[in-house]
């Protein structure tokens, strides 16, 4: 079977992410990381990309990092769960997250986005963050490439 004209496959790179942001990380907001939640308050989740955001903001090389909300990544029974990812690297579910841990997340990023596959060994994570990796999914992006 043919495929129609329609259904062939780019070859051009992706856009790069708004902003201009090499990597992104994508926090669930509806966690409520085994908490009992009333309507109309904070999840933790939401209160992570909270402390995550100001923890950004406070950096001086803060044009990097692009933070997206999502709901649900189901790993409910892991804590607050966030993706970080990036053109032509490893994806990474990470869980266990809530506020204090803020700015590991944002130090765990920094590492991710120097590493040339996304690979972050244990010994490179802040201590914080040294059981929150729950898996990783290979690129469906790649690499985008300077333009000479």
């Amino acid at each position: 079977m043919t495929p129609s004209p329609d259904a062939r496959i780019s070859t051009k790179p992706p856009p790069a992410q708004a902003g201009g942001a090499d990597v992104c990380v994508h926090v669930c907001v509806t966690c409520q990381a085994g908490e009992i939640c009333d309507d109309g308050a904070d999840r933790p989740g939401l209160r992570f990309r909270r402390a995550l955001e100001n923890a950004h903001a406070e950096a001086d090389d803060a044009d990097w990092l692009e933070i997206r909300e999502i709901s649900c990544l189901a790993s409910c029974e892991r804590g607050c769960a966030a993706v970080i990812s990036m053109p032509g690297k490893w994806s990474y579910l990470l869980g266990r997250l809530g506020e204090p841990k803020a700015a590991d997340f944002l130090a765990y990023a920094r590492t991710y986005r120097a590493s040339k596959t996304g690979v972050v060994l244990p010994s490179k994570r802040p201590a914080s963050l040294h059981d929150a990796v729950l898996g990783r999914i290979p690129s469906l992006v790649p690499p985008v490439e300077d333009a000479p």
